[in-house]
């Protein structure tokens, strides 16, 4: 088999994703969903019905294992040459989705398709994800997607080696929310392992309301104050964290987080977020809980 398309999913009716799919997927592919213990019964009731569909596996966690482990036993569990790997919360725009990629399977290694978004906002309550999806789709065209591969890699929508991912696999000991693509993409580029960039893009549809996008970003810092030290230098805002300490000014940017802080997200949960408000933000939060 060439070719297993892996979709971890939690609390998220991927069920038109894999008819999308199915309507382009070649005879010697699969596609295996990975519920990773949804808590949504009605959700997890629909997408038990993959399972019935030709070419198709469904698969259910007891517990949530996080996203590290459930990819990698969707990994395991693979018969392709290839996998490629699909967030639950995709949409696909393109007849020539699967097409593109085995387009660019000889000669390469890892290849990564890219994120699209929805072009207006979903709904008001939503602006702070919207907003920053949207800004980083403009600030990564495929042109600096191709000059800084590594910097641009996302695990949303790419495809590996089966072989390669095996022996790199996401780190286990994420359990929570964040920072597993980092790492994987770290290992890649510490391998010189080449990651070919290309103009496939699906679409993010899972937009989170701003408070738990908000919540979810916290996590992702919590998450980032656990790796070492010698991570934490090569993420940027981790990186700009430790050089303040190192500065002597990471008691003043906690002291002004403190005092700025709730005004700042009064901004970031409102209608018209600053995303440089944002990044202060993350930067203040960091650094109130770094060692």
């Amino acid at each position: 088999m060439k070719l297993s398309i892996l979709i971890p999913t939690f609390n998220q009716d991927c069920t038109q994703l894999v008819q999308d799919l199915l309507e382009q997927l070649p005879q010697d592919a699969e596609i295996i969903v990975a519920d990773d213990g949804s808590t949504a019964a009605p959700i997890r009731e629909r997408n038990t019905a993959i399972a019935q569909l030709s070419q198709c596996r469904y698969w259910e966690a007891k517990m949530n294992l996080g996203r590290a482990k459930i990819r990698n036993l969707l990994a395991e569990m693979a018969q392709g040459e290839w996998i490629l790997f699909i967030d639950s919360d995709a949409q696909v725009r393109s007849k020539d989705f699967i097409a593109s990629y085995l387009n660019n399977m000889e000669g390469n290694m890892v290849v990564c398709g890219g994120t699209g978004n929805y072009e207006t906002c979903p709904s008001p309550d939503k602006a702070l994800r919207y907003k920053y999806e949207i800004h980083a789709e403009q600030q990564r065209p495929l042109s600096l997607r191709k000059r800084q591969p590594y910097a641009q890699f996302a695990t949303f929508n790419f495809m590996i080696l089966r072989s390669l991912f095996l022996e790199i696999r996401f780190c286990n000991d994420i359990c929570d929310y964040g920072h597993e693509d980092t790492l994987f993409g770290l290992e890649l580029k510490d391998r010189k392992i080449p990651i070919v960039h290309i103009d496939n893009k699906l679409i993010h549809t899972g937009l989170e309301s701003s408070p738990a996008y908000l919540r979810k970003i916290k996590t992702s810092l919590f998450t980032l104050s656990r790796l070492d030290v010698k991570v934490q230098r090569r993420i940027t805002i981790s990186a700009i964290a430790l050089f303040l300490k190192k500065c002597h000014l990471k008691g003043f940017t906690t002291w002004l987080f403190d005092k700025c802080g709730p005004k700042i997200k009064h901004n970031l949960l409102g209608e018209n977020p600053s995303l440089l408000l944002f990044k202060l933000y993350k930067l203040g939060f960091f650094c109130k809980i770094m060692e």
